[in-house]
């Protein structure tokens, strides 16, 4: 091992807190190996711009696979060491894999990418490396990645309900702080009272007890245990102080009254995750200095880790100065005052901590005060989501509320762009967030919508087999009126129309009020012409007229010009006898019948 650096490597990572992500080649057997995927590591935070999240991720998986790699692999290998023990070390630790998740899991996958990606990084800063390992990376993954599916969004009525919910534990988090904050100020030190008065017993749990002082716990479940806390609220009998777990529960309880819980600021970042559609992330890091007060709103900044890019989101605040409203001005106000008994908690032992927006107040494992900015680990969400009924559908994922918040206005704006918003581009929002629900069914109603104008446009014109003049003696209504008018035309009136129209200025090929400018190349697909048998001649005729246009142009031009037109005469021929197509012929040739044609529609043959 002569040669190698194995100091070191300093690292940090920017989470929800700084972690100290330092890795030291001596603390692993294979030590030089250790030393070079650590660089390589450094290498890809320094020339790629990847997250500190992401970073950490793979200094999680240096980690898992240095501790895992077989005792029999020699402990000086590294990646430019001849042979392949390595790549063999490489083989069985991403084969074992398999068993340490389930077959929809998707981490197997994801460790040996990223490994190999290490690999290829440590390359390219210029390193040796093995050729048969380099071979090895650039080859493909053992493991497959997992079948997953596309996180969908809460349903309208879910929505509502978290929504409520939310609102009833905001709202008796305020009841309580309120309880709290009068009885802090008609407290006094139980140490020269008693602990037998509930104000003094809050006085003590928000005043004494911290290290190096004597805990607490103590007397306050003696308290409990001696109903002095009942009238303050009658679940600590319930929270059997004297069983086992119950101090956790009494002191719990009685912090509830002085600082918010996990559940409470889950509460908080849901309502203001559907107020603003942001990310669950980019709320949770949020600090006072990211809030502004402008006029009649809060500007907050809100920071994408991955995305690696901020942005400013405005926040209504209602006329009230935001003291009970519910928009996300009055949520962000209301979040700054019910942490206000945590945030002296801060200062005094983690400065740093009293800037988070985020923060709470618990009894630490060694029974003094803890005070820590809330890490949002899913828990407290899932236990909010599990505790409504009717219950809420799975997974219990904060990052649904942001795809439920895209379908609202993908629903209410019915624009993709819109539905974007300003923190993506459209082609995110496509491939990540219109895979829900209500996007899918509103795409589905655009297309039937769609699909319906063009049938409405394609619906051709009302046969019958009949002469105009039959028809005008036996029938009523629109059409024994288009029938008469048909009869009753004089011959330049027939040669002007090869189907009766009801409503020229109507057409849906036109702008409406304006004569249709369609005649006769649309008359065949016109839900406003009535065929009678007296338009067999001229039909024939126009037929006639396409067929020496076929004779003028390529197939191609005449397919997309007057193909669509041909088909339809088919058709409506089609629908006639041989003996009446035979008659109309004999009737065409010995009046000399004509169509008259516009300029615009004729050929060289006309």
């Amino acid at each position: 091992m002569t040669g190698h650096d194995l100091s070191p490597r300093r690292m940090d990572f920017m989470l929800r807190s700084r972690v100290d992500g330092t890795i030291s080649p001596l603390d692993f057997h294979h030590s030089v190996l250790a030393a070079q995927l650590a660089d390589a590591l450094v290498s890809m935070s320094r020339s790629l711009t990847l997250s500190d999240g992401t970073l950490y991720q793979y200094r999680q998986t240096i980690v898992k696979l240095l501790g895992a790699l077989r005792a029999s692999c020699p402990r000086g290998v590294g990646l430019s060491s001849p042979g392949g023990a390595l790549i063999e070390a490489f083989h069985e630790w991403e084969l074992g894999l398999a068993g340490d998740y389930t077959a929809e899991s998707n981490m197997p996958h994801k460790y040996g990418g990223r490994i190999r990606r290490l690999i290829k990084a440590y390359s390219a800063a210029g390193h040796d490396l093995n050729d048969q390992l380099l071979r090895w990376a650039h080859g493909g993954v053992l493991h497959r990645g997992g079948e997953t599916t596309a996180l969908d969004e809460f349903s309208n009525a879910e929505r509502l309900a978290i929504r409520d919910a939310c609102r009833v534990r905001i709202r008796s988090l305020e009841t309580r702080l309120a309880i709290g904050r009068q009885l802090l100020a008609e407290g006094a030190d139980p140490r020269t009272t008693s602990w037998t008065r509930a104000a003094d017993i809050v006085w003590g749990a928000r005043h004494l007890g911290r290290s190096p002082e004597l805990s607490i716990e103590r007397e306050v479940i003696n308290a409990s245990h001696g109903g002095f806390l009942n009238d303050l609220d009658p679940r600590f009998v319930e929270d059997r102080p004297t069983t086992y777990g119950g101090n956790n529960r009494v002191m719990r309880r009685l912090l509830s009254y002085l600082y918010p819980s996990s559940e409470d600021l889950v509460a908080f970042r849901t309502l203001l995750q559907l107020e603003t559609g942001a990310a669950p992330e980019e709320w949770s890091t949020v600090t006072f200095d990211d809030v502004l007060r402008t006029g009649e709103e809060l500007r907050v900044r809100l920071y994408k880790a991955r995305a690696h890019r901020s942005r400013i989101v405005r926040c209504p605040i209602t006329g009230n100065d935001g003291a009970s409203g519910w928009r996300a001005g009055d949520l962000v106000r209301r979040l700054i005052a019910a942490t206000e008994n945590a945030r002296p908690e801060a200062r005094e032992h983690d400065p740093t901590l009293a800037n988070s927006l985020f923060i709470t107040v618990r009894r630490s494992a060694r029974r003094d005060l803890a005070v820590r900015m809330e890490t949002f680990d899913g828990r407290p969400f899932a236990n909010l989501l599990t505790s409504i009924a009717p219950a809420i559908s799975r997974p219990h994922d904060a990052r649904r509320l942001r795809k439920t918040v895209k379908s609202v206005r993908a629903a209410v704006l019915r624009s993709a762009d819109a539905a974007a918003g300003d923190d993506h581009s459209i082609a995110v929002y496509q491939r990540h967030y219109a895979q829900s629900t209500t996007v899918h069914v509103l795409a589905g109603a655009a297309v039937n919508e769609a699909q319906q104008q063009v049938f409405d446009r394609l619906r051709g014109p009302i046969l019958v087999k009949a002469p105009a003049q039959i028809v005008a003696d036996g029938a009523s209504g629109l059409l024994a009126d288009a029938a008469a008018a048909e009869s009753s035309g004089t011959s330049a009136e027939r040669s002007m129309n090869v189907t009766h129209c009801t409503a020229p200025y109507g057409s849906p090929h036109t702008p409406h009020g304006r004569l249709c400018e369609h005649r006769p190349s649309m008359c065949f697909a016109c839900p406003n012409a009535i065929v009678f048998a007296d338009h067999l001649p001229r039909i024939l005729l126009y037929r006639e007229i396409l067929s020496n246009h076929e004779k003028e142009m390529s197939p191609t031009q005449f397919a997309a010009l007057h193909g669509q037109q041909l088909r339809n005469i088919e058709y409506i021929l089609s629908e006639f006898s041989p003996q009446d197509r035979e008659n109309a012929r004999r009737e065409s040739a010995a009046l000399g019948t004509t169509v008259h044609i516009p300029i615009s529609q004729r050929g060289v043959h006309l």
